[in-house]
């Protein structure tokens, strides 16, 4: 269904300064990817270096921190490093991953389109929601999706047996 969403502002927007506009999109899956995630750790730190009450470290020792933190493991626990259930633990069906790309087409046809294609931010957005899409076509093509089971009617639960009757 067309739902149609209301633009709104978050009320903190009042108490920036600068207005209230991202001015960096940042991926976690790149941030600690070990190709992209320097490059991306340095994006973060020009973000807010120079920024009021922002200590960001050295540029000189920006790589050695990512490195400490994301390969050798000296920080706080990130996502990756979470146990349970993996990525591969999940499963949709194909009706799930088909409505998950008409999502992800219909953000990228916006943030794709004016006023937002002149801005780096959502230019950078339109790119990881691309590159999602791309992996989530990927599980669709190759059949990496589970199948709907039809549903039967199943027999009441007992715990609700004595309200079935009462009812």
């Amino acid at each position: 269904p067309d739902t149609v969403v209301q633009p709104s502002y978050d009320p903190n927007c009042e108490k920036i300064t600068n207005g209230c506009e991202p001015v960096k999109v940042i991926s976690a899956e790149r941030l600690v990817d070990h190709t992209k995630g320097p490059g991306v750790a340095l994006e973060i730190a020009s973000a807010i270096d120079g920024k009021e009450g922002m200590n960001v470290i050295s540029p000189e020792a920006r790589g050695c921190l990512w490195r400490e933190l994301i390969i050798n493991k000296k920080g706080l626990k990130t996502f990756i490093d979470r146990e349970g259930f993996g990525e591969s633990d999940y499963s949709f069906t194909q009706e799930h991953l088909e409505g998950m790309i008409a999502e992800l087409d219909r953000l990228i046809s916006k943030y794709s389109s004016h006023p937002w294609d002149v801005k780096e931010t959502a230019q950078d957005l339109v790119d990881l929601l691309t590159e999602h899409r791309g992996l989530i076509d990927a599980d669709l093509t190759e059949g990496g999706y589970r199948k709907m089971m039809q549903r039967t009617a199943s027999a009441i639960p007992q715990r609700f047996e004595s309200m079935e009757k009462s009812g």
